[in-house]
């Protein structure tokens, strides 16, 4: 039988795959602690948005398809990432509001269960015809028996603003909302996965605060590009991520009080 992926890569605590994640987690020699990923899916296609949209979703950067990137759908992934995690376990999966209900079938479907649906707001909206979208959505889940996060006075709601200089991808997620998750359902050399990484941010957040990480992307274009970031930032020893995400949390602990 031959290997699962393209192409393999250690930088640091971190393994990551070119690969599909249906051919790579089975092959995984570790199950994981905890899962936190901006899965991949389609978006509402069709319509005619004239200049309401912007962005990604402007008339020349996007056709109207649906289609961003590759994806698979929810169906498919969910007992993948069940079987990649140990009996104990916590999975974070971002998406978007018409994909809430979809995702949580699924997710249920292979034997997870549900703890909660937490939201980032992120700032500057996406220009759109009925109500302007600042909000994406996480689905908090969990296998085997329920743990209480690291900090239980977090609210649903995390503020931060989407990261810049990311061209190269068009739905990047800052590393602060990722540490967020980390932080609070997992423990330091803790094993953290996730099988659609494309621009690195859970890999980033998860090497910056002590855990391994186990990264999987099918595009080789973000495959290269997260190489690069995780390389950079080791050269500061992660200190301008750790001080980042502090910020970000002091912020958050600044707006509930």
């Amino acid at each position: 039988m031959g290997v699962s992926w393209l192409r393999r890569e250690v930088i640091g605590s971190c393994t990551l795959y070119l690969g599909d994640m249906r051919d790579v987690l089975p092959a995984l020699d570790e199950k994981a602690d905890l899962v936190v990923t901006d899965a991949p899916y389609k978006l509402t296609s069709g319509g005619n948005a004239g200049a309401s949209m912007s962005g990604k979703f402007d008339a020349e950067a996007y056709d109207n398809s649906g289609v961003l990137m590759a994806s698979i759908a929810w169906q498919d992934m969910g007992g993948p990432i069940y079987r990649a995690c140990k009996p104990n376990a916590d999975v974070y999966v971002m998406c978007n509001d018409k994909h809430v209900g979809a995702a949580q079938v699924a997710f249920l479907g292979v034997g997870f269960k549900f703890h909660n649906l937490l939201t980032w707001d992120k700032g500057a909206p996406t220009r759109n015809k009925y109500y302007m979208k600042n909000q994406e959505y996480t689905l908090y889940f969990w296998r085997g028996h329920a743990r209480t996060i690291n900090f239980p006075g977090s609210k649903q709601e995390f503020s931060f603003p989407r990261p810049s200089g990311l061209g190269w991808h068009r739905t990047p997620k800052p590393v602060p909302l990722m540490a967020h998750y980390i932080l609070n359902s997992s423990c330091p050399d803790d094993l953290v996965l996730d099988p659609f990484f494309g621009t690195g941010s859970t890999l980033l957040a998860a090497m910056a605060h002590g855990r391994r990480a186990v990264g999987i992307e099918c595009n080789e274009l973000f495959f290269e590009q997260t190489c690069n970031r995780l390389r950079a930032a080791m050269v500061d020893g992660f200190d301008g991520i750790r001080a980042e995400c502090a910020a970000a949390e002091a912020a958050q602990k600044r707006r509930a009080a």
